[in-house]
């Protein structure tokens, strides 16, 4: 039940795949239930190992002044921190709280008044909270400091020491809200008081289904859109079939009357569509091609003619200048050196005839002439790159004939094809004067055809047209509609099956938490005529809710209406313990402050019965006033470390621990009786009455033991005790028997020297100065009393 031994469990998405083969879902349906699951991811377990509280520090916090440390064991137990209201010890509780999530739950909701006074008014130095957390592995512990420099509560800075980590990655902000171990007493009110809707998200994200809540809400949405998607449609085709009708045409009617029908028949509005078309549908793509047809560009066409004409009369000028004469002589003297090189053997001029007249001083000279007539020939060379470039600016600017238009016999194709044969034209003049008449008259005729055509498109884009483009719509949405009736079909099956699956895995998750509630229930108000029965989550968006079966004498009654004050915190009690506690939690501790309140003494010892079962696996700490808690523990036979803590003067604050008040007396006697520096007639006086103390706290443990073994409840044994007086009415209860008898009865039970040694310490009481003889002695003579009582 507490154990955390148990194994994860898996997940959700395993699950629900698992059951998909027996869920009688369509294929479709099971198809869209995997679309709409996550991919599966690789589980983290975070550090593994369970975190334990080592310390609590405070310092310039609330009620805590000067630096004080809360010293705790990292491991399971119980752990009491006792102290008189305003002696601090809540301020460490909210010192733990705060440092591990930087709020406080006593905060919440409240008016900023409320966040005032969170700083020590005694000492004024920056505050700061710490704990010290310590894993289950034994490895190095982590210590969470949050400090102050600034004004206000929210002004702070966490540091996390010992380990290279944020905060987020030694606690995770989605743990400390799941499981988060820390109940202050302001929130034992909250948890039943609140929203009904924040105690059914607390339980229900432990549970771990909001995946199949996200399913179920994106396939809601899915089905909306489709069922919008249908909606539209159905309201289109009453637009469409009142537009149809007020146009007198035969395509119309017949529209009309096949969107009439119960079901439109989509195929014959499919065919009704492309067999009456307004205009063909080539004529009709034609005109818009022509509607957007885009001749040559008149200014670029116009400058690249001007640049050729231009580069022409230069090529032309420089052709009969003495600079092509050097270009030309370049030439013929470059091909007759050329000839030379190949025929070095022969000195012969091939043209003429003459014999050396190519010889080695004719090369030189030839060469050196060349040098000299280049330079000549440069100018005519640049008219000639000009000249081409501006040929191939020309033959670039000339586009082919359009596809669609090749095979046209029209004007326009004619046209279009003079333009293009300019691109086989080479001499400059003619391709200019080409290129210019052909760019002006196909310029003219696709402008007029532009015009003519948009005006016979707006001319064909009448009413039917307008009406024939509203069926097309129709038909898609239609189709649109026609397809997603399945699919919501599919879709409402699906989220009939989530809902019932999520009940199922819902009440399988929720009742170890629900028999946990119901063990915790009954251990504190097992006298309680209420009886705390299912527990279960209803409901689902502001109407969500924890369903809690309670009845009073066997009688169903509302759990809120019939409870005591003191049942209601049990019953808080009982649902927070379980979820703190769940295998999920990384925190294997509890805080718990001031839970005693408005319970009375039977409630009192079945808290203190839970906290001992939940210690056993549990670092379970709890902070409280009531010092009937401290009674019922120890009364119980419950192991339990108690501390104490006390406030002085200035806002200092002492924590020490507490042994049971037996032993406590015991030594606090021994150390009188040893002290060989005190007076003898100060030891006669205090040492006694020592001793007495030590035996009333035994014989009181002995009553309570003896009354409760008799049937009476713990309010009865209060008021009988509260009777009964000190030391021998405490004797005559545990003994059972009347007050006369009770010294002869303990004579009977230990011997004589009991008896003499009860009136040795009442005589003492009643007249000081009495000597006492051996004080180690009575000493002895007490505690072997008191451990005999407690053996009873």
């Amino acid at each position: 039940m507490t154990d955390d031994a148990q194994p994860a469990p898996a997940s959700l998405r395993d699950l629900l795949l698992g059951r998909l083969p027996q869920s009688g879902l369509a294929a479709d349906a099971q198809e869209l239930l995997r679309d709409l699951l996550p991919d599966a991811q690789a589980r983290s377990d975070g550090r593994g190992h369970p975190l334990f509280l080592r310390s609590i520090s405070a310092a310039g916090w609330r009620g805590i002044g000067p630096a004080t440390t809360l010293e705790l064991r990292p491991e399971p137990g119980l752990t009491v921190i006792a102290g008189r209201n305003g002696s601090g010890k809540s301020s460490f509780a909210e010192a733990a709280e705060m440092a591990l999530t930087g709020d406080n739950f006593r905060w919440q909701g409240r008016t900023q008044i409320w966040k005032q006074g969170w700083r020590n008014l005694h000492d004024r130095t920056d505050p700061q909270v710490a704990v010290e957390l310590s894993y289950g592995d034994g490895s190095q512990p982590v210590s969470v400091r949050r400090s102050w420099t600034g004004t206000g509560v929210d002004d702070s800075r966490t540091v996390v020491e010992g380990v290279a980590a944020e905060l987020h990655e030694i606690v995770g902000s989605e743990e400390l809200s799941l499981y988060r171990p820390f109940l202050p007493y302001s929130e034992l009110g909250a948890m039943i008081n609140g929203p009904l809707t924040a105690l059914h998200d607390a339980l229900s994200q432990i549970l771990g289904l909001e995946l199949l809540g996200d399913i179920d809400k994106q396939a809601r949405a899915l089905a909306k859109t489709l069922t919008d998607t249908v909606g539209a449609a159905t309201e289109l085709t009453g637009y469409v079939a009142r537009e149809l009708s007020e146009l007198d045409d035969p395509r119309a009617a017949e529209a009309v009357a096949l969107l009439g029908g119960r079901r439109p028949d989509l195929d014959r509005v499919r065919a009704l569509l492309k067999d009456h078309t307004v205009a063909d549908d080539s004529a009709l793509a034609r005109l818009r091609r022509l509607a957007g047809l885009e001749a040559p560009a008149r200014q670029t066409v116009s400058a690249a003619v001007t640049r050729l004409r231009t580069a022409a009369a230069e090529a032309e000028d420089a052709r009969y200048s003495s600079a092509e004469d050097a270009r030309r002589l370049i030439g013929l003297l470059e091909n007759a050196l050329d000839h030379r090189r190949r025929h070095p053997d022969s000195a012969d001029c091939p043209v003429c005839g003459g014999a050396n007249r190519l010889d080695r001083a004719w090369a030189q000279g030839a060469r050196e002439q060349v040098e000299r007539l280049q330079a000549e020939a440069a100018a005519a060379q640049a008219a000639r790159r000009e000249l081409d470039a501006a040929v191939r600016d020309v033959h670039d600017l000339v586009q082919p004939v359009p596809p669609w238009l090749q095979a046209d016999e029209t004007s326009l194709a004619a046209l279009w094809r003079d333009w293009a044969a300019c691109r086989a034209v080479g001499e400059p003049r003619e391709l200019a004067d080409r290129a210019e008449r052909a760019e002006a008259v196909l310029g003219d005729a696709c402008l007029q055809l532009r015009e003519d055509s948009a005006q016979r498109l707006s001319e064909q884009d009448g009413r039917w047209q307008t009406a024939a483009g509203r069926l097309n719509e129709w038909l898609r949405r239609a189709e649109a509609a026609e397809q997603a009736q399945p699919r919501i079909r599919q879709i409402k099956a699906l989220r009939a099956w989530l809902r019932k699956t999520t009940d199922e895995l819902r009440d399988e998750r929720l009742k170890p938490i629900a028999d946990q509630s119901q063990m915790v229930w009954k251990l504190l108000c097992e006298r309680s005529s209420v009886a705390l029965g299912s527990i279960s989550l209803a409901g689902a968006a502001n109407q969500r809710k924890v369903v809690l079966d309670v009845s009073v004498d066997a009688m169903e009654a509302p759990a809120f209406g019939v409870m005591s004050q003191g049942e209601l915190h049990s019953l808080a009690l009982s649902l927070f313990i379980p979820r703190a506690t769940h295998q999920g939690s990384p925190f294997k501790f509890l805080v718990i402050d001031d839970p005693v309140q408005s319970m009375d003494p039977e409630k009192v010892d079945g808290l203190a019965r839970v906290l001992d079962i939940y210690a056993q696996h549990r670092q379970v700490v709890v902070f409280t006033h009531d010092t009937r808690l401290e009674e019922a523990i120890r009364r119980l036979g419950i192991k339990a470390t108690v501390k104490r803590v006390s406030r002085q003067t200035d806002s200092v604050v002492e924590v020490v621990p507490v042994s049971d008040p037996v032993s406590q007396a015991l030594d606090e006697a021994r150390a009188i009786a040893l002290d060989e520096n005190l007076p003898q007639k100060v030891a006669d006086r205090v040492l006694p009455a020592m001793c007495r103390v030590a035996l009333e706290a035994a014989y009181l443990d002995a009553a309570r033991s003896t009354l409760r073994k008799a049937g009476h409840g713990q309010r009865a044994i209060a008021e009988m005790i509260a009777k009964a007086g000190p030391l021998t009415g405490l004797a005559a209860l545990a003994l059972s028997v009347e007050p006369a008898t009770v010294l002869d009865a303990v004579a009977g039970d230990h011997g004589p020297w009991a008896k003499d040694l009860i009136r040795q310490c009442n005589a003492a009481s009643h007249q000081a100065g009495t000597p006492v003889g051996d004080r180690k002695e009575l000493v002895r003579r007490t505690e072997r009393l008191a451990k005999a009582v407690q053996a009873r």
